[in-house]
């Protein structure tokens, strides 16, 4: 049987703490590679110490996505393109990497529709692998959803899109089983707890998963999986998500006393037991821009939300990765609709 999901909403009643007189901490994005692949919405993971870039849309609103492969050694900052054939041409699609080898993509815009397709490139090897894919619901698809790594190897995906009638009869979250080596993957439903969204962010702590965005209702939202069986993938430890938990309980960090709105197309990265939200597009009409806002999230028990500032570089439908020492973005949209093709580092600044 699949575990059961339960969810909780955070309102704003969680906000109690007054901001604290200190010298804070704040973080802004440094320059690292400038001269990248110059798309939006793609899918980005790291992979033996480099970034590994695929598809996007070059333009806002572009329907034709691209099917490029680049790389960024983050040893020397320098991009290429991988020269490979196979690679498909996706937008709004997810990337994980799978035993530190295999950058594996599920769903995605083709050009023509939403497709829930999974796809496996073998940075080892060079080449993509063939994969097939089954037990997705018909007429619906994945586009601007999440994909999160069990332990076990499955993958949870939340958020899908389809006609109003199949949004009414089935649930946002699926589980994917199957591995890179079988050639295989099979989707199946999970739960019917998860709200509908779509350009949100989902981040593991524990065992308990975060969306958040993705809704102009409803920031926050929390699912934790409470039967046996599955546990998040482990990770690393990032010594830049230390600091912030560390600056977050010595009063280092500005403490937020209104409630974040809404956004989408954002990215949250998690480490050291708090959550690191940059970008997106806001729901409370205050920009048509994107923000550069950065928000911190800890529990103590409950959420408790702090700013790290607002970085000159607002940015949606951009990517972040993370490494042992770095966290790092890379392209999106940014102020009048611009498609940005460089890479940042985030520096904390006291």
């Amino acid at each position: 049987m699949l575990p059961v999901v339960q969810e909780n909403t955070y309102l704003s009643d969680a906000f109690t703490e007054k901001p604290r007189d200190v010298k804070a901490l704040t973080a802004e994005w440094e320059p690292l590679a400038p001269v990248g692949p110059s798309v939006a919405f793609h899918a980005a993971c790291i992979i033996r110490g480099a970034m590994y870039v695929h598809g996007g849309v070059e333009q806002k609103d572009g329907k034709q996505p691209s099917n490029a492969l680049h790389k960024l050694d983050l040893s020397t900052g320098m991009w290429s393109r991988i020269q490979t054939s196979g690679s498909p041409a996706l937008s709004h699609h997810c990337a994980l990497a799978i035993d530190d080898r295999y950058m594996l993509l599920v769903g995605g815009w083709n050009g023509r529709l939403r497709v829930p397709d999974v796809f496996a490139y073998d940075a080892q090897e060079n080449q993509w692998l063939p994969i097939a894919t089954a037990g997705f619901l018909e007429g619906a698809g994945l586009s601007s959803h999440t994909a999160s790594l069990f332990s076990s190897g499955e993958i949870l995906v939340i958020g899908r899109e389809g006609s109003l009638r199949t949004q009414r009869r089935h649930g946002s979250a699926f589980l994917l089983s199957g591995n890179v080596q079988s050639g295989k993957f099979k989707y199946s439903e999970y739960s019917h707890e998860v709200s509908s969204r779509s350009g949100h962010s989902a981040t593991f702590l524990g065992s308990k998963l975060y969306i958040i965005g993705g809704r102009s209702d409803n920031l926050l939202e929390v699912c934790e999986i409470v039967a046996g069986g599955f546990s998040p993938h482990p990770s690393g430890k990032c010594s830049i998500m230390g600091t912030l938990a560390e600056a977050s309980k010595s009063g280092r960090l500005k403490v937020l006393t209104k409630m974040p709105c809404g956004r989408k197309s954002h990215t949250t990265i998690s480490g050291s037991g708090v959550l690191l939200v940059y970008g997106g597009e806001t729901f409370d009409g205050r920009s048509r821009e994107p923000v550069g806002e950065m928000i911190l999230i800890a529990f103590t028990p409950g959420p408790q939300f702090y700013t790290l500032g607002v970085s000159r570089l607002g940015r949606a439908g951009h990517v972040v990765c993370v490494t042992d020492n770095e966290i790092i973005m890379h392209g999106g949209l940014g102020s009048r609709s611009h498609v940005y093709g460089d890479a940042y580092k985030l520096v904390l600044h006291s």
